[in-house]
Order: structure tokens, then C-alpha cells, then sequence
């Protein structure tokens, strides 16, 4: 079993669990392989209240050092692996491309994801918190939020890097975190976007930290997009999204019915 998707106390947003306790915990529960999948740092400035989306990027080596000497202290427990959560932000491709040619080896460990989308503008970050999320929507309309969500998906899914571009693409309906909340439909062209996904060779993110918050209740993705993608031959990767050392491997026997 593999949790291919994990943070450490590198992230501001996370526990100050050290990463060597993920990587015990990970043995605990029989885990074969992990990936540390810190968010890499933003090439925009950080637009969330708290300024804590993503690592710093003086941390970026101490992080890919921390991991390699990991690695090899385990060697023959577990695999373990480093690679980054890239936030794909539209306009800076380029700045985010630089960052990747820096570290070629994280790519095949790495994950693309969309929390920022652009409004008017601005980007503003889609799972930030549920009142920010519908202030926003009231601003601009539900509808609107939801399409730029799927087409800054679909832009993230075009291989913006070349060749750098990692080929994982995360918690792909990030849009549904707080439906619980705001009680209104945020539907995505489903097909399409696994259309895109299958013919650009991307793998599916199945991160199991949704099952945890409040008003989402399941996985991302979602386990009938989870069936969709099997059923297409799309390669799935189970991750638990873990911020803190217990939550690795969390809720793994929920989703190993759809991931196989």
C-alpha cells in the first residue's frame, strides 16, 4: 500500500509533526512506499488572510535534504520519496517552470493542483475557508466561480511545463470542499476534463482527506469520477492529503473498492 501524498512541518498550514513521524507512522500501518508532496513555493503573493498556503522558499533545500537523509535511514523498510504540490497559477508558467528545472527529480513525485483561480483579476483561493468562498460567489456568482474553477483546471491539465510538468493532477473537484455549506450545485464537465486527463497521460490524485471536513463528507475526487477514471484506463494514486503524522493512510479502506 502507498500514500503518495503528504506534508510536513515545512508547510505553515500543517502540524509541527516532523517528517520522520510520518515516515513512522507510515511503517506502523504497513505502508510500502510514501511520497512527502510539500507545497512548493507561490510565485504570486500569497492571497489568503493567513499567508500560509505554501512553504517558504529559503526551506525549499533544508525540505529535499530532510527527505533525502529520511530516505536513506529507512532503506529497506520503506520506500520514501520527495516531491512538491505545484500550484498551478495562471500567468506564471514561466516562474513556475524555473522552479521545477531546479528540481527535474521531484517531478515524477509531484502533484499538480488548482486552489487559485483568477476573478477580475485577482486570484483568490478557492478552499481558503467556506465564508471567504461564499463572499466571493455572492460577488461574482456561483456559476462564474465554478467555470473559472474547471477552466483554470483545464489550463493545469494542458501540460503547462512541457516536459517539466508533473503528471499527478490533485484533489481534481476541490471545488465541492464546502457544498456542505453553501448548499448550491458546482457541477464540472466531467467528461471532458477526463477526457484531457487520459489523453495527456495524467494520473488521478485520490486524496482522502475530504471524508474529514465538515461540509464535503467524501473523497476528491469523488467516487463516482473515481469509477469514471478506472473504467477509462486512467491510472489512480491514493493519498491521504496528511497534515499531521496520524492522519497517514487515513481512510484508505473507503476508497480501496474504486483504486483497486
Amino acid at each position: 500500500m502507498k500514500d503518495m501524498h503528504m506534508h510536513t512541518d515545512y508547510c505553515p498550514h500543517a502540524s509541527r509533526d516532523k517528517a520522520e513521524e510520518y515516515v513512522l507512522a507510515s511503517i506502523s500501518k504497513n505502508l510500502d512506499e510514501i511520497a512527502f508532496t510539500e507545497h512548493a513555493p507561490l510565485p504570486i503573493d500569497d492571497t489568503v488572510p493567513a499567508k500560509d498556503s505554501a512553504m517558504s522558499i529559503e526551506d525549499v533545500d533544508l525540505y529535499l535534504k530532510e527527505i533525502s537523509l529520511l530516505k536513506e535511514r529507512y532503506v529497506g523498510k520503506i520506500i520514501i520519496n520527495a516531491g512538491f504540490e505545484i500550484d498551478y497559477i495562471e500567468g506564471m508558467e514561466k516562474e513556475t517552470m524555473e522552479f521545477l528545472g531546479l528540481h527535474p527529480e521531484t517531478i515524477p513525485y509531484s502533484i499538480i493542483s488548482v486552489h487559485f483561480v483568477l476573478l477580475d483579476g485577482k486570484y483568490f483561493c478557492v478552499d481558503y475557508s467556506p465564508g471567504s468562498f461564499v463572499e466571493k460567489a455572492e460577488e461574482t456568482g456561483f456559476e462564474a466561480i465554478g467555470k473559472a474553477y474547471e477552466e483554470t483546471l483545464i489550463k493545469a491539465l494542458s501540460k503547462p511545463y512541457g516536459n517539466l510538468t508533473p503528471k499527478r493532477i490533485g484533489h481534481l473537484d476541490l471545488i465541492k470542499k464546502f457544498k456542505g455549506f453553501h448548499g448550491k450545485r458546482l457541477d464540472l464537465d466531467i467528461d471532458r476534463i477526463l477526457s484531457i486527463v487520459k489523453e495527456n497521460g495524467y494520473s488521478l490524485d485520490i486524496n482522502t482527506s475530504g471524508y474529514d471536513k465538515e461540509y464535503c463528507g467524501e473523497p476528491y475526487p469523488s467516487q463516482d469520477i473515481i469509477r469514471k477514471a478506472v473504467n477509462l484506463g486512467i491510472p489512480v494514486v491514493t493519498g491521504s492529503d496528511a497534515h499531521s503524522a496520524k492522519e497517514v493512510g487515513r481512510h484508505f479502506d473507503r476508497v480501496s473498492e474504486f483504486t483497486g
